[in-house]
C-alpha cells in the first residue's frame, strides 16, 4: 500500500517539475527585490504564480464543495494577492524556501474570500462543533480514538445520521486547520505567522514543540486509515481520488476518513489552546 501511494505521488512531483522550470538566478533577484526593484519583484511573481492554481485546485476539488456557489475567478484573485504579499514580506536571508513561506498565505487569502461570502451556514458551523466536543470527551475519558457507534449515541446519531454529518462537516473542515489558534494577546497571530517570526523567543520555542509533538502523538494515535489519509494528504501531495485508489475505496469514504481526523485533532488543539496562551 505505501509503496503504491509513493508511486503516485512520484509521478505528480515529476509532472510538476515539467510544468515549471526553477528560476536558475534566484537568489540574485531575490537581492534586487530587497533594493526595491519593481521589474525583479514582477518577474518573482510571475515565476510563482502557478502556485495560486495549484492551490485552488486543491481547495475547490474537495468532494463535498458547492462547486455553484464558488466564484472561482474572486477565489484566484484572492489567491494572487496572497502570492504577491509572501513575495513583499519574504526574508530571503531566512532558511525557509519561499514556496514553504508562500503556500499558507495563498490559501490564507483564499479562505478570507470564502468567509466573506459566508459559504459556511451557521447552523454546520454549531454541528461541527458538536461533532468536535463529542470526539474530545470520548477521547480524554478512554484514553484512546472514539470509536463512530460511541459517538453515534453522545450525539444520538443513527450511523446514517452520523455519515451524513461527516459529510457535512468535510466542508468546514476546509477552513478548520487555518483558523487561528490564539497563542497570543494578538488576535490575528496564527500558527503559521508564529513559526515564520524572524525573531522568537524562549516561550515562541516553547509553544512551537508543543505544539508540534501534541501533533506527532495525536496523528500517531489516529486509527490506521485516518493515519493513512492524513500522510497521503498533506505529505504524499495525493488528492481524495487518488488516495481512494491506493486504499480501494470511494472518494466519499476518503474525505469521510478524513473529516473524521482533522475533527479529532482539532479537539486535541482546541484543548491544549489555553496551554499555549500561557506559555507564549
Amino acid at each position: 500500500m505505501g509503496e503504491k501511494a509513493a508511486e503516485v505521488a512520484k509521478g505528480k512531483a515529476k509532472s510538476e517539475t515539467r510544468k515549471v522550470q526553477p528560476m536558475p538566478n534566484e537568489a540574485e533577484v531575490w537581492q534586487e527585490i530587497v533594493k526595491g526593484d519593481a521589474a525583479a519583484r514582477d518577474k518573482m511573481i510571475r515565476q510563482y504564480v502557478y502556485l495560486v492554481k495549484y492551490v485552488l485546485n486543491r481547495l475547490v476539488s474537495h468532494p463535498h464543495l458547492d462547486q455553484d456557489v464558488l466564484d472561482f475567478d474572486d477565489l484566484y484573485s484572492a489567491g494572487t494577492i496572497g502570492l504577491i504579499n509572501a513575495v513583499d514580506k519574504f526574508d530571503p536571508g531566512r532558511e525557509v524556501k519561499f514556496i514553504t513561506y508562500a503556500i499558507p498565505r495563498i490559501r490564507g487569502s483564499i479562505i478570507d474570500e470564502l468567509r466573506a461570502v459566508d459559504w459556511l451556514p451557521r447552523s454546520l458551523r454549531q454541528k461541527v462543533n458538536k461533532l468536535q466536543n463529542a470526539y474530545r470527551q470520548l477521547e480524554s475519558e478512554h484514553l484512546r480514538p472514539a470509536r463512530e457507534e460511541e459517538i453515534c449515541e453522545v450525539l444520538e446519531l443513527t450511523t446514517e445520521d452520523f455519515r451524513a454529518l461527516l459529510s457535512s462537516a468535510s466542508r468546514a473542515v476546509v477552513l478548520s486547520l487555518d483558523e487561528e489558534l490564539r497563542l497570543t494577546d494578538d488576535s490575528n497571530t496564527t500558527r503559521g505567522e508564529q513559526a515564520f517570526r524572524h525573531e522568537k523567543s524562549s516561550r515562541d520555542l516553547v509553544a512551537r514543540e508543543e505544539l508540534i509533538l501534541i501533533l506527532t502523538n495525536t496523528i500517531e494515535s489516529l486509527p490506521e486509515k485516518e493515519r493513512l489519509v492524513v500522510a497521503m494528504y498533506y505529505y504524499d501531495d495525493m488528492t481524495f481520488k487518488e488516495i481512494g485508489k491506493v486504499l480501494s475505496v470511494t472518494e466519499s469514504r476518503v474525505c469521510q476518513l478524513h473529516t473524521k481526523a482533522m475533527v479529532r485533532l482539532r479537539g486535541r488543539l482546541k484543548e491544549m489552546e489555553h496551554d499555549f496562551a500561557r506559555v507564549v
